[in-house]
């Protein structure tokens, strides 16, 4: 029998710390490699399918820039975080996490929350009563990009904001920064818009790190009350899951670590009409990184009383509370960009900047399967601040797999089409 493992490492070059728990007894399953990115624009399409034209051809659409590069190993995802969770459960791999990743689902949240709730908070952050322009010129679009970060933080009321959004973890590369930029980007549009402008040449469960990067995690959430009395309630919730990403660290070996990574995921099938992910719910702690809806509401109402039954998990009190599978949501986040003076001088081109938790890495090592969340960002146009080219948000397709994957357990049945 194999054990489904957690590790809690560096990864590669980026760490050499690591704490691994040994978690359940499962047998291996071999990897489908059907579904692998193909290439940037193909990891961005898949993962992303609403911010494209289903026209493949369409000569509009063009990915300007990413922070990706080598796609070895990398399957799309809407959120490689919380869908690479449940995937990896429901076909038995081997999972590793960096604190950045779990970040970015927080903000990416986050986002949701302050798209509905945006003028309320106004004041927290800044005086002016309409948009600001940021106008960053610098020589490449990735430093505009980054530069984003340091304009935002000059123009706040938040001292905090800019250190708290940015991952500042161990294993936190140059474009985890972007990244984070962009999500704070995200955060901000509803007070600022965003310009950019060339001034000299052309655009061209293992848990990564140290302890003392998932305390620093555990730390980044005492803001979250500072956003309203939701996004506290989601801090709470967090607490406790976050608490014992910490204590993994000091006990990896306990029964109560063990027991604790053992309910990250579970799943019920229900009664229904139809197949695939509509038969699932899905519970577990996962699902407290789940608390908002893409509009802004809350995804549990806080006024309604919380049932406990034998699938919930509960830690510390906090119930945690089961999702639909079809429901799941995406994490990744956008924010609307001017480029001043491209591609030609006197034309603006509106651009969008999406960043988040947009793929999952998968690697096949003596038997066992290595599933990993991989965040990065991208930008790309054409850009309608207003609406978005698909109906819908998020990759449908790969729930139906992770579903096929829970009805066959073994999976026999499952393969990786094109996602």
């Amino acid at each position: 029998m194999a054990k489904w493992t957690l590790w809690l490492m560096g990864f590669a070059t980026l760490s050499t710390a690591s704490i691994t728990v040994q978690v359940s007894d499962v047998e291996p399953i071999p990897l489908r490699t059907e579904g692998i990115a193909k290439s940037v624009d193909d990891l961005f399409r898949r993962s992303c399918p609403e911010e494209v034209n289903k026209n493949s051809q369409d000569p509009q659409h063009s990915l300007l820039l990413s922070s990706f590069s080598n796609l070895e190993n990398t399957y799309p995802s809407s959120d490689g975080f919380i869908r690479g969770v449940i995937d990896a459960w429901a076909h038995h791999q081997h999972l590793q996490l960096r604190p950045d990743e779990v970040w970015f689902e927080i903000l990416a949240q986050l986002n949701f929350y302050m798209g509905a709730h945006a003028e309320e908070l106004r004041d927290l952050f800044v005086s002016h009563a309409k948009k600001e322009e940021i106008l960053v010129k610098e020589v490449s679009w990735e430093a505009i990009i980054a530069g984003f970060g340091g304009e935002i933080q000059k123009r706040v009321k938040t001292e905090w904001l800019l250190d708290w959004v940015m991952p500042g973890f161990s294993t936190t590369t140059k474009d985890d920064e972007v990244t984070a930029t962009v999500l704070m980007m995200g955060l901000m549009q509803y007070f600022f818009e965003f310009s950019g402008m060339i001034v000299c040449g052309i655009p061209s469960v293992t848990l990564l790190g140290e302890r003392e990067d998932w305390v620093k995690l555990l730390d980044k959430i005492d803001h979250l009350k500072d956003f309203g009395q939701e996004p506290a309630r989601f801090a709470k919730n967090l607490r406790p899951i976050l608490t014992r990403f910490v204590g993994t660290w000091d006990h990896p070996e306990s029964e109560e670590t063990k027991s604790f990574w053992e309910q990250i995921v579970r799943a019920k099938k229900k009664f229904s009409c139809g197949a695939g992910a509509v038969e699932w719910d899905v519970s577990g702690w996962i699902t407290g990184f789940l608390h908002f809806e893409r509009s802004g509401a809350p995804r549990i109402d806080p006024n309604e009383e919380v049932w406990v039954g034998k699938n919930s998990v509960v830690l510390d009190g906090v119930v945690y509370e089961p999702e639909a599978m079809e429901s799941i949501t995406i994490g990744y986040a956008k924010a609307p960009l001017k480029m001043v003076d491209y591609p030609t001088p006197g034309t603006d081109t509106m651009a969008y900047l999406l960043a988040g938790n947009v793929g999952v890495e998968r690697k096949e090592e003596e038997g066992r399967v290595m599933a990993r969340p991989v965040s990065g960002w991208f930008m790309y146009t054409p850009a309608d601040a207003n609406s978005t080219a698909g109906p819908l948000f998020g990759n449908r397709r790969e729930l139906e797999v992770i579903a096929e994957g829970m009805d066959t357990c073994k999976g026999t049945k499952v393969e990786r089409p094109d996602l």
